[in-house]
């Protein structure tokens, strides 16, 4: 160890590490002991304040300060020796755990629990006689979390049964043990611990998700979450709920499919709902909330449970609180995302698409745009999912019907943007315009003829105004997508020689979808529908007309929609009702350019 650096200043620029005097002061000693976790062994040598320093008596021999610091043999003086003992016992603190290290903690922590039972039954009325043998449990406890570090040996954690114990633990008298049980669950099953573990580390997390899931993890969860009460004051049960999520959060990150087995089996999403409904947010809410949203977010079976539970009946009454106010904070804002999040995942099903149009959802929806709060964009987004396929006509009509169109065509316009982006800096313009135009197209789809009629009509208002702000959103959306094609080439070389063209290709058009090419299609089709309506004569010439003034024809949205007809839905499958629509248009669209 170089120990210059106690006696000199530092030669390079200005460090952010916090530097000592080459003779530190007793306090700054203490400071630097306690930051450092050391105990001190006592007061620093050196003659006391106001008194005779000039000698000092050691063996009989006289000597000075500067002779002082040279009788340890090594040439530091009391203190700095004492400094370097402190440096030196960091040093030695093992940087990683390995499996001896493992082995000793385990053994440990199962000597901590036995002694525990034991002490328990013995003093069961005298807990002062137990409590230090759980102050060792819940040090053992903690002990173990390290092995966080070193998931490759999960595997052998899971050998030496120590998934059993810790299941158990789980049931504690002490509710200490159990939160502190549940923390160290937290810890080991961390998503973060997969992202940087090696491929032995990869299988050490399967094996041990397995070996929980094997021993009914979910079940002992959820059925601590009901024993613990996180409005009780004094305890650390809020931060144990808290905690129970981020294990049921960590194990799906791990496998997908334990989302469904723990809505199947458990009550969770019951205890997620009532947890949401409870006014007052906080961290736990805005978890619940999170989970509810990734417990949807890829399966169907979950979200018709959501159905069946009354969830949507809550997700509304929740929403239906920033239909007139903004959250207070970004807490709270990322709590109500979550929440339109969960709504949007949901009412992708046929199922829960009736229930949303018995519990009003589309009126609260159209309520919610007509208010323009921040809750606008994501209103659009739920309306958008709930008109498209199976069962989305139904919500297409409703929305005519309670005047949404009324409040959709101002949208449409940008009428207000300016004042609205100024008032919420996170407002998505290229979101908002897909969600519109979304709306729009399955509104053609799926619409009665009475109500087809009374949208189409809405374009020849103010001498086609929206006629023209359809042309005006495919030239910008058709301009990004041609910048992203150009901006493709020119990275093209980027590509090795021998990799597939078919990759490449995929990747332009991915590329070419994140700039706006799907907007750019729905445009289209809304177009191709105004211009294949038989009875709406007027505006299809009105389209003529602006395309012909740019010497552009019908083609223009034939092109864009054969590309999109091409990549929608399932390859796989026979029947495409989503792609039969747009070949019709398509058809159509070459039957009105042809007879001009």
């Amino acid at each position: 160890m170089n120990v210059d650096r106690f006696f000199k200043a530092p030669t390079g620029p200005a460090s952010l590490k916090r530097k000592m005097a080459a003779e530190p002061t007793d306090e700054a000693l203490k400071k630097f002991k306690a930051e450092a976790g050391v105990r001190g062994s006592g007061g620093g040598s050196g003659g006391g304040s106001g008194g005779n320093d000039d000698d000092d008596d050691d063996g009989g021999v006289n000597v000075d300060d500067d002779d002082a610091r040279f009788l340890g043999g090594d040439g530091l003086s009391d203190k700095q020796r004492e400094l370097f003992d402190i440096v030196d016992a960091a040093e030695e603190a093992p940087p990683t755990i390995d499996l001896l290290t493992l082995k000793k903690y385990v053994a440990k922590l199962e000597r901590s629990i036995t002694k525990n039972e034991e002490m328990r039954v013995r003093f069961a009325d005298d807990p002062l006689k137990f409590i230090d043998s759980e102050a060792d449990l819940d040090e053992d406890l903690h002990n173990l979390m390290g092995v966080s570090a070193a998931p490759e040996l999960y595997v052998h954690l899971v050998k030496l049964g120590t998934v059993t114990s810790l299941l158990a633990l789980l049931e504690h008298p002490n509710t200490d043990i159990q939160i502190q049980t549940i923390q160290l669950l937290s810890e080991l099953t961390d998503d973060d611990v997969v992202a940087e573990a090696s491929e032995e580390g990869t299988e050490g997390m399967k094996a041990l998700v397995a070996s929980l899931l094997d021993h009914q993890i979910l079940d002992v969860l959820v059925q601590t979450l009901s024993r613990l009460d996180e409005f009780k004051e004094g305890t650390d049960d809020k931060q144990g709920i808290f905690n129970i999520m981020s294990v049921i959060d960590n194990l799906i990150s791990v496998d997908q499919t334990i989302a469904e087995k723990v809505v199947s089996s458990t009550t969770l999403l019951l205890w997620l709902l009532s947890r949401i409904a409870v006014k007052q947010t906080d961290s736990n809410r805005q978890y619940a909330s999170e989970l509810l949203a990734i417990l949807l977010q890829n399966s169907t079976a979950n979200r018709i449970a959501l159905a069946k539970s009354g969830g949507i009946t809550t997700l509304l009454k929740v929403l239906s609180a920033y239909r007139k106010k903004d959250p207070g904070d970004p807490d709270e804002i990322e709590f109500m995302e979550n929440c339109f999040d969960a709504l949007c995942s949901a009412v992708g099903e046929e199922e829960v698409k009736a229930v949303f149009l018995e519990e009003e959802g589309v009126e609260l929806m159209v309520i919610i745009l007509r208010e323009r709060k921040m809750s606008r964009m994501r209103a659009l987004k739920v309306l958008s999912h709930s008109m498209t396929g199976p069962g989305g006509a139904a919500c297409s009509n409703r929305f005519i019907d309670v005047l949404g169109l009324k409040t959709l065509f101002p949208i449409l316009m940008h009428k207000g943007l300016k004042a609205y982006k100024k008032e919420y800096k996170s407002h998505s313009e290229l979101e908002e315009d897909e969600h519109v135009v979304s709306i729009l197209a399955s509104l053609f789809k799926s619409s009665t003829p009475e109500n087809l009629l009374r949208l189409t009509l809405k374009f020849s208002e103010n001498d086609y105004e929206k006629v023209e702000r359809l042309l005006e959103l495919h030239e910008q959306y058709a301009a990004k997508v041609a910048s992203a094609d150009r901006q493709f080439e020119l990275n093209r070389r980027e590509y090795d020689e021998d990799e597939e063209e078919l990759d490449a290709e995929e990747e332009r058009y991915l590329n070419r979808l994140d700039k706006g090419l799907f907007t750019l299609q729905l445009v289209d089709l809304v177009c191709g529908f105004l211009c294949t309506i038989a009875s709406e004569d007027a505006v299809r010439e009105k389209m003529r007309f602006l395309l012909g003034r740019k010497g552009k024809d019908f083609s223009l949205f034939t092109n864009v929609l054969e590309e999109y007809a091409m990549n929608v839905g399932d390859p796989n499958t026979a029947e495409n009702p989503e792609r039969d629509v747009i070949v019709g248009v398509i058809e159509k669209l070459h039957l009105v350019n042809s007879s001009e």
